[in-house]
């Protein structure tokens, strides 16, 4: 209790009423889970085991984010990363914090056909006919099991914990292509941030992927100080034209 006094309130010695007043709450807190697991005391708190784990889940993802966004700021801090670098102009919170149905289109569409869109943007990237076929299928039969797993274990008890290793299995398809795309366009960024975004967010990372393959999926991180961001251009089209 003095220590969520002290974090939220500011206070380093808070008041006593406050602080009975958060004791009070916490313990009628674990108390109604407790109750709520009814039955045995065993059940009850599974409950409290349940709920403390549902509700630790989100913040774990959080940090891996707050993780990559510190060490970013440290590394352009040191100069060791470009502010005024190529960057992808679509980041993946973008579909849910602002209005742009085009890229809205992307982000849902990519729920379904994200494979194609690996096979597409490494095909265009110079990757090879051959390597974009073999991950697009890779990533396309990974997806597929992860889904029909998660369907079997109304039958199958446990295919859950299969499913999930399909799943990231794919996770790391994306994570090949985004790194691949960044080494393609000179972005900044690291194999981590990589695969964090293409666990909890693939449709959103496919988006970025898929937008970047056009010159308006590729800008700088920062404005530069004439307040114009350097856009890159098609550098997938110059790959082809180059072929010939």
């Amino acid at each position: 209790s003095s220590g969520i006094n002290a974090e939220y309130g500011g206070i380093e010695d808070p008041p006593r009423p406050q602080r009975i007043f958060w004791a009070l709450c916490e313990g009628a807190t674990a108390t109604a889970l407790l109750v709520a697991g009814s039955g045995e005391g065993k059940d009850g708190l599974s409950a409290l085991q349940t709920v403390s784990i549902l509700t630790g889940l989100p913040y774990t993802i959080i940090l891996c984010f707050l993780c990559i966004a510190l060490w970013r700021g440290l590394a352009m801090e040191m100069g060791d990363i470009d502010p005024y670098g190529a960057d992808f102009k679509y980041s993946v919170i973008d579909p849910f914090s602002t209005i742009n149905p085009e890229l809205w289109v992307l982000a849902l569409k990519n729920i379904f056909i994200a494979p194609y869109t690996i096979y597409k943007s490494l095909f265009a990237m110079g990757a090879g006919n051959a390597n974009a076929i073999f991950m697009g299928i890779t990533s396309f039969i990974c997806w597929l099991l992860w889904i029909v797993l998660l369907i079997a274990e109304v039958s199958v008890e446990g295919s859950y914990a299969v499913a999930w290793t399909f799943y990231i299995a794919f996770a790391t398809c994306i994570t090949i292509t985004r790194h691949t795309t960044r080494m393609r366009y000179n972005m900044n960024g690291n194999p981590a941030e990589d695969f964090f975004c293409a666990l909890f967010l693939y449709p959103c990372t496919m988006a970025q992927i898929e937008a970047a393959q056009t010159a308006k999926g590729v800008e700088s991180l920062m404005k530069e100080p004439e307040n114009e961001a350097t856009i890159y251009p098609n550098k997938a089209a110059e790959a082809q034209d180059t072929r010939f």
